[in-house]
């Protein structure tokens, strides 16, 4: 939205979505982290609805959070209230759409959690717009509507608070040929499909980096964040988002059956000429597949048969290396995007056509700085760990990761460590808990695990994540709560989109994504297993 004329000095700071998203994700990450600091949490109201398999299912979990949405929907409809006054807007208009909006929102969230849809892989963001181009097409939605229909405020708080959910630090947790892998991967990838969509296809530029980001990074929370800080039309993202999706449901088919065939028997060493490791595995999945949800589905089904090397490697792959990449490619083509792809003329513009500084400035989009302050707070917060935190797990209990759940009763009475762990890891038949000191590592858990039986080696693998102060702390109690509420205002912004979108539009571009983003994956398959099974393949062979 252009600023305000009226507006000066101080006042600019309010008078524009950019910064209202700023302000809202910082209070959203504030409150999360006042009550981190003061040993609590806000994940008791920060809230989606859970998976449901049968109406009992689901009125229970509607009936157990139903408080903590009447909180989210009051929280965010205050503040944008306020700013929607602030800006000049009516009130009364938007509370009215954002209230048919929330509610839209909350049974998306529902319908997403049907099992049948998680089989599917259906997500609750896919899921709004195509239920938003569904209600969108069939009847126009009404002028007064549209007041509520802020897409580019609910997408840009969104991307503030993924900023949160992406510390700087994770790159050291990859090490660097994880980075190095994702770096190579990511820049290939996306300048694959840039150059094909705008050279042989002849896209818009913001278009084709849209469509680069998603094949490169993180397919949909990348194509949101680019889409945002490069201005692209909502239609670009929608077909983005569309085209990324329909990629990543084929790729959990292809990926699961090669990976089938190529890792040996009971996962013994290579002999053939295709024959891979589970941890090469892993590391090709990460390469290869657009949304997270979809690369643990395939390599959850490997870890059922060779245990947890794919899932380690897809983690650091995909999940590390590649999504940190979002905020550097947000950044830098944001301002690629005001210099040389955004319409020339606007007011501040040189005869020649050069853009200044104060227009360059004018024009950026603030909210990418919000992502950044987020990412560096939660990166100075990660860095800062307790030296003597330490790790404590049941000994019979539940371990849940984004890939598997278990449960599990371990009997450690007469469990003997290694010798050279003896010192940090104890067991404590009291209370019974084991506990090791300081951060376990993989090396350290397969130490652990060596000759342990089945329930004991569920149990050291509750004991790893617990003895990991930012994953079983910092990202459990103040990270975890953020991702949720940045989920709801990613299913507003998409319902957005979808009402507000004409097949018609979309019609236009016809096929020319779609051919653009399929040579990206093209280069992007073969050049991630070339680099997993002969550049770095000592490094992912490692991995257990």
């Amino acid at each position: 939205m252009a600023m305000s004329k009226q507006s000066n000095g101080g006042w600019k700071l309010f008078k524009t979505e950019d910064y209202w998203a700023i302000w809202l994700g910082m209070l959203i990450i504030g409150l999360s982290m006042v009550g981190f600091w003061a040993g609590a949490s806000i994940k008791g109201w920060a809230v989606t609805p859970g998976t449901w398999s049968d109406l009992g299912g689901l009125g229970r979990d509607l009936g157990k959070h139903i408080g903590a949405y009447v909180l989210i929907y009051l929280g965010f409809g205050v503040v944008f209230a306020f700013s929607m006054r602030v800006m000049g807007r009516d009130v009364k208009a938007f509370l009215a759409g954002y209230t048919l909006l929330f509610l839209g929102s909350l049974v998306i969230f529902y319908l997403a959690g049907w099992k049948v849809m998680k089989r599917l892989d259906l997500g609750a963001p896919l899921l709004a717009l195509i239920i938003g181009l569904i209600v969108g097409n069939i009847k126009a939605v009404p002028e007064w509507f549209k007041t509520s229909l802020r897409t580019e405020y609910y997408i840009k708080t969104g991307i503030v608070l993924l900023g949160a959910t992406l510390p700087l630090t994770l790159i050291a947790e990859a090490g660097p040929v994880a980075f190095v892998q994702a770096t190579i991967v990511s820049l290939c990838t996306w300048l694959t499909i840039y150059f094909v969509a705008t050279r042989l296809f002849d896209l818009d530029p913001r278009f084709a980096a849209v469509l680069g980001t998603g094949g490169a990074v993180c397919g949909v929370s990348g194509s949101i964040a680019v889409g945002g800080a490069v201005r692209a039309d909502k239609d670009h993202i929608a077909v983005g988002i569309a085209v990324v999706s329909v990629w990543a449901i084929v790729m959990i088919f292809t990926l699961a059956f090669l990976t089938k065939v190529m890792i040996p028997e009971g996962g013994a060493a290579p002999v053939a000429w295709y024959h891979i490791t589970p941890g090469e595995a892993g590391a090709w999945v990460g390469t290869s597949e657009y949304a997270d949800a979809a690369g643990f589905a395939v390599v959850a089904e490997l870890a059922a048969d060779h245990g947890d090397a794919p899932i380690h490697a897809f983690t650091l792959m995909k999940v590390i290396g590649r999504d940190i990449w979002i905020g550097i490619w947000a950044f830098v083509l944001s301002i690629v995007s005001v210099v040389y792809w955004e319409k020339k003329g606007e007011a501040g513009d040189g005869p020649a056509g050069r853009v200044g500084v104060s227009v360059i400035w004018a024009r950026f989009p603030k909210f990418v700085l919000g992502f950044f302050a987020a990412s560096i707070i939660m990166s100075l917060v990660a860095a800062n760990a307790p030296a003597d935190h330490r790790g404590v797990a049941p000994v019979a209990g539940t371990f849940k990761s984004k890939a598997v759940k278990q449960d599990y009763a371990a009997d450690f009475s007469s469990y003997q460590p290694p010798a050279s762990l003896a010192s940090r890891f104890r067991y404590d038949a009291g209370k019974g808990v084991i506990v090791f000191e300081g951060k376990m590592t993989l090396e350290e858990l397969r130490q652990l695990s060596a000759g342990a039986t089945v329930d004991q080696q569920w149990a050291l693998k509750q004991l790893r994540h617990q003895s990991d102060w930012f994953s079983s702390e910092l990202k459990a109690k103040a990270i975890t709560p953020i991702k949720k509420l940045r989920s709801w205002a990613f299913v507003l912004c998409f319902l957005c989109i979808g009402l507000s979108t004409r097949f018609k539009e979309l019609a236009t571009f016809g096929l020319k994504p779609f051919y653009a983003f399929t040579v990206g994956v093209l280069v992007n398959v073969p050049l991630g297993y070339i680099l997993t099974t002969q550049v770095f393949v000592d490094y992912w062979r490692a991995i257990r």
